[in-house]
């Protein structure tokens, strides 16, 4: 890099603004501002979490599984602080005008954790999240990478809070995680089982994703996505049987103070290596069989109405969940929530939020077959027979410093069902089926 770059890619860093993004979350590209028609910047957000967490009952007890095999502390662990990295990124960002309205551009997004967790573990990596290379013309653009799918990219928009955040959404998209890079389970790092769903779940970034996105068009702007058929990563390249494959499209629409947005995504034979799962025995979790999906497929539907001067927004989203597992059988869900922001004044600013999970239908998990009742992610499937939702309550108090620095308070809840024993989010431990999960804790976000 040169010295011109340089001094550009560290102008980035402490001023210039990250990518523009019109309705979607989409990689813009870095407007060239030298002779050579090129530039290059780094930036990025700082996101830690200190908070306690009760999970209000006698704590996830696991029968038949060796005190050996769950995480040190992980049994009776019923509440306590912890200090968490959520969704902090590094992003160093260019891009090249070809001429004709033509450019070529880049991202490389990494995750950084001053809490030295990643770093410690040896997990610290380039490019893990957001990243890609592409074109962007008058065309639209069109890349290929590890990225945002086109239907989360859709809903974002529709959402106050960060998804993995304990105060976030992510159990209404079926994940603990905001993003699953790949199409087989992750293991939960607070328990021998695989809750955290990686097959299963919905809101994720996906790794080996071809793009197109179309410029706004009287308000409505589309995009398109489709995994490579080598991101499948539990069979053999030569193995003709199981390949994963992803299909994603959103479109939004903005007119004035309303916005809208709708996504479809389909999922083939994603964890063919088979995830781990609970069933539920007199309200204690068991090992048993697998989730191997079919075909899987998830609708969602946003919306977004702005008042009083812009000061205050108001989201609905409506999710439904399908998953086809192991040939005939299947589950289904449908879920919903409602938050929004109000800017009081100055930099204070109220953040609410209600979500509800609704009971699993489905033949899954019926009695009679070998995985009576089982879990598919973080949700249980018992056949239809109900009692498998969660409700969630969401507060932020938000205190911005600067456009750049931002302190706040966050409180939530989470109620399961009988059968239900989903996470609050990052920092929490599994629950017991039926228990309820408290959090309280603040939040310091730096972008820079």
């Amino acid at each position: 890099m040169n010295k011109k770059l340089m001094a550009v890619a560290v102008a980035g860093a402490f001023g210039l603004p990250s990518l523009a993004f019109a309705q979607f979350s989409t990689p813009d590209g870095v407007t060239g501002s030298n002779a050579s028609g090129s530039n290059v910047t780094i930036g990025g957000k700082l996101n830690f979490l200190y908070g306690y967490y009760s999970a209000g009952g006698a704590g996830n007890n696991i029968a038949g599984v060796p005190n050996t095999s769950l995480a040190a502390g992980y049994q009776s662990k019923l509440s306590g602080d912890a200090f968490n990295n959520s969704e902090s990124e590094l992003d160093i960002k260019g891009s090249e005008n070809l001429g004709g309205g033509l450019s070529a551009w880049f991202q490389c997004g990494s995750s950084l954790d001053v809490t030295g967790g990643a770093a410690g573990q040896g997990t610290g990596g380039l490019c893990g999240r957001n990243s890609a290379i592409g074109f962007k013309g008058n065309f639209g653009n069109v890349y290929g990478g590890n990225w945002d799918t086109s239907s989360k990219m859709a809903i974002t928009p529709f959402t106050v809070f960060a998804q993995s955040y304990p105060v976030g959404n992510s159990l209404v998209f079926n994940g603990a995680a905001s993003a699953d890079q790949g199409n087989i389970a992750v293991p939960s790092t607070t328990s021998a089982v695989a809750q955290s769903g990686g097959g299963a779940n919905f809101w994720r970034r996906q790794s080996r994703l071809l793009t197109y996105i179309t410029p706004v068009i009287q308000g409505f702007q589309a995009s398109i996505s489709m995994s490579a058929a080598n991101e499948q990563t539990a069979q053999t390249v030569g193995s003709g049987i199981n390949k994963a494959r992803l299909w994603s499209t959103g479109v939004n629409y903005s007119n004035g103070p309303l916005k809208l947005g709708v996504g479809y995504e389909l999922h083939k034979n994603y964890n063919p290596g088979g995830l781990s799962q609970t069933s539920v025995v007199n309200g204690v979790g068991n090992l048993t069989g697998n989730y191997a999906g079919g075909t899987d497929s998830q609708l969602v539907l946003g919306a977004q109405y702005k008042f009083m001067n812009n000061s205050v927004l108001v989201n609905a989203i409506w999710v439904n969940n399908n998953y086809q597992i192991n040939g005939n059988l299947n589950m289904t869900q449908t879920n919903w929530t409602l938050n929004g922001a109000w800017n009081i004044s100055g930099p204070h600013t109220i953040r609410l939020g209600y979500v509800n999970v609704g009971s699993t239908g489905g033949t899954y998990g019926a009695g009679g077959t070998s995985f009576a009742p089982a879990t598919v992610g973080q949700m249980t499937a018992n056949g239809g027979a109900g009692n498998t939702g969660a409700k969630k309550y969401q507060f932020e108090y938000a205190y911005a410093f600067s456009k750049r620095t931002e302190v706040s308070l966050g409180i939530a809840q989470v109620k399961n069902d009988a059968q239900s024993n989903i996470l609050i989010g990052t920092g929490s431990t599994l629950p017991n089926f039926g228990e309820t999960q408290s959090y309280y804790g603040l939040r310091m976000t730096h972008v820079f």
